[in-house]
C-alpha cells in the first residue's frame, strides 16, 4: 500500500509558518502607541514624512524622527520610516499577522507590513521634562499667557496635549497650554508669570479630547480655561 498523508498532516505541511520576530527596544523613553495599526494613502500620522531606509529598524526610525523634532514615528513595509507631528485619525488595529515584513536593517525585528504600521511616540509628560501647572483663567480681557505667544492648530485633536507640548518645544517655548479640547498656546515663563496667578478650579478644566486607540480621553482645558504645562528641563 502506498504511503499517504492524512488531510490534517498535509494541511500542517502546506500551511505557511508564522514568522516570529523579536520585540524591539525603543530608545529615548518613547513608547509604543500601536504594535500594528492600519495605515492608508492619506496616512495615519499627521504631516507624515516618509523615508525609505536601507538600515531601517524601529529604534533607528525613532532616533531619526526625534532628531528632526518629531514626536511620532512609525515603521512600515520593511524599509519605510514615517515621522509625524501627531495622529491624523483614530488608530485602528491591523489584522493579526499584518506586520510581517522584516526590517531592512535587522531581520530579527518586524517593520510593519503592507499598509500596516508600527507606531511610536514619546509620552506627553516625560519625567523631568514637562510638568502640569494647573487650570488657569484665560479670557480676552485676562489672558493666561502674556505676549509673545503662539497659537497652534492641528489637523486632528487626537492626543492634543502631546501634540501641543511637541509644538511648543520645537519653537523653544517653556510654557504650553491646551484649552477647550481644541486650542494650543505657547509662551515663555517670564512673560506669562502674571497671567498664571489667575488659578481656576481643576473642575473647570473639564473639556475632553481623545487619546490613541482604546486609551480613552484626557482633560484638555475648558471654556476660557487653560490647562498649563511647564518645561522643566
Amino acid at each position: 500500500m502506498a504511503p499517504h498523508l492524512s488531510l490534517l498532516s498535509l494541511s500542517l505541511i502546506l500551511a505557511p509558518l508564522a514568522r516570529a520576530f523579536q520585540a524591539p527596544t525603543i530608545p529615548l523613553n518613547w513608547t509604543t502607541i500601536a504594535a500594528c495599526a492600519v495605515d492608508n494613502p492619506s496616512r495615519i500620522l499627521a504631516n507624515d514624512i516618509t523615508t525609505q531606509v536601507a538600515n531601517n529598524t524601529p529604534a533607528a526610525c525613532v532616533a531619526s524622527c526625534a532628531a528632526q523634532g518629531f514626536g511620532y514615528a512609525g515603521v512600515e513595509f520593511g524599509n519605510e520610516c514615517h515621522c509625524g507631528s501627531g495622529l491624523a485619525d483614530v488608530v485602528q488595529p491591523a489584522p493579526d499577522g499584518a506586520c510581517d515584513i522584516a526590517c531592512t536593517g535587522d531581520a530579527r525585528f518586524a517593520c510593519g507590513g503592507s499598509w500596516a504600521i508600527q507606531l511610536y511616540s514619546f509620552p506627553a509628560l516625560r519625567p523631568g521634562t514637562w510638568t502640569y501647572q494647573g487650570c488657569v483663567v484665560d479670557t480676552p480681557d485676562a489672558p493666561a499667557f502674556a505676549a509673545p505667544t503662539t497659537m497652534n492648530t492641528f489637523s486632528s485633536h487626537l492626543d492634543l496635549v502631546n501634540q501641543c507640548l511637541q509644538a511648543c518645544a520645537r519653537l523653544g517655548f517653556t510654557l504650553a497650554g491646551v484649552e477647550n479640547a481644541g486650542q494650543c498656546q505657547c509662551s515663555r515663563a517670564a512673560a506669562a508669570k502674571a497671567g498664571l496667578q489667575k488659578a481656576a478650579s481643576e473642575a473647570e478644566c473639564n473639556s475632553l479630547c481623545p487619546l490613541p486607540g482604546a486609551a480613552g480621553f484626557e482633560f484638555c482645558g475648558g471654556v476660557e480655561r487653560l490647562g498649563v504645562y511647564k518645561f522643566t528641563g
